[in-house]
């Protein structure tokens, strides 16, 4: 509830008329007052949609809030995070100009008092360099290890026909999911237009140290391990298999930190 106010706001605050977004929030099952705030706004923003469902993690709404979808375009924006404004229109006329299945823009980290911080070292090396290619191409020659689901926006069609659906779960559910989309986007590109607003947080999820979190983290990242282990046979593509190979070290190394730093007598059972 702290956030969700800037968040709604940032989306209401583009350069489309409101009578042309459809804005889906799902309740997650949440213990504070975020749903009620949420339709107090929804009271003067006809716009608004307000989804209650028991929790599920962020995987789970994000399937719910698809399943509702009617609009063209797809975006997700997470309650604590917002973007923009009046950048939403160029990304539309972008897509309708290219007919594109799905564009990637950039973004930038905020701290809790809304101000701009330093991204981390290997988010300086992501590319935007425009070019126009198939999602295939992007996958193999492009995409970076941070499959975050917000950094982009969809062709709805191209979800809802091929359904794609979210793994349920609460830590690393975008990683598995983004390929997927992608091998089946004919045509993309990348803008360097910054829209996304992240705010690190120091009691996210991320963030989070306590042993209930960690524990999240690890069991998110065996069961990372065995989705993308299994997607990975039915790959032919050299270029997207060498992605998987690359995105499955890494997720192996993260985890095998996690394990030796808070798991460290538990490590047989992890290995």
């Amino acid at each position: 509830a702290q956030w969700l106010e800037k968040c709604l706001y940032s989306v209401l605050n583009q350069d489309i008329p409101e009578s042309d977004m459809e804005i889906i929030c799902v309740n997650d099952g949440s213990p504070d007052n975020s749903a009620e705030m949420a339709r107090e706004i929804a009271k003067e923003h006809p716009s608004i949609m307000v989804i209650d469902q028991e929790n599920q993690g962020p995987s789970g709404a994000r399937n719910n809030g698809m399943r509702h979808a009617t609009g063209k375009y797809l975006c997700f924006v997470d309650p604590d995070d917002y973007v923009e404004p009046n950048v939403y229109g160029g990304l539309i006329k972008q897509m309708e100009e290219q007919q594109l299945d799905m564009l990637r823009f950039n973004y930038q980290i905020v701290n809790e008092h809304y101000e701009v911080i330093p991204k981390r070292p290997f988010e300086l090396k992501f590319d935007y360099t425009p070019q126009l290619m198939t999602g295939t191409q992007f996958l193999s020659e492009r995409l970076d290890i941070a499959c975050n689901i917000w950094r982009y926006i969809y062709r709805t069609e191209i979800i809802i026909k091929n359904n794609i659906w979210c793994y349920v779960g609460d830590y690393y559910d975008d990683t598995p999911w983004l390929p997927l989309v992608l091998m089946k986007a004919e045509r993309m590109n990348i803008c360097n237009t910054v829209v996304y607003d992240y705010l690190e947080r120091s009691d996210s999820l991320v963030n989070a140290k306590s042993p209930r979190a960690v524990q999240r983290k690890i069991d998110g990242g065996l069961m990372l391990l065995e989705i993308l282990t299994e997607q990975l046979q039915s790959i032919t593509d050299v270029g997207v298999r060498s992605w998987y190979d690359a995105i499955i070290a890494h997720a192996t190394s993260s985890l095998l930190t996690l394990v030796g730093i808070y798991k460290y007598a538990n490590r047989n059972q992890y290995l």
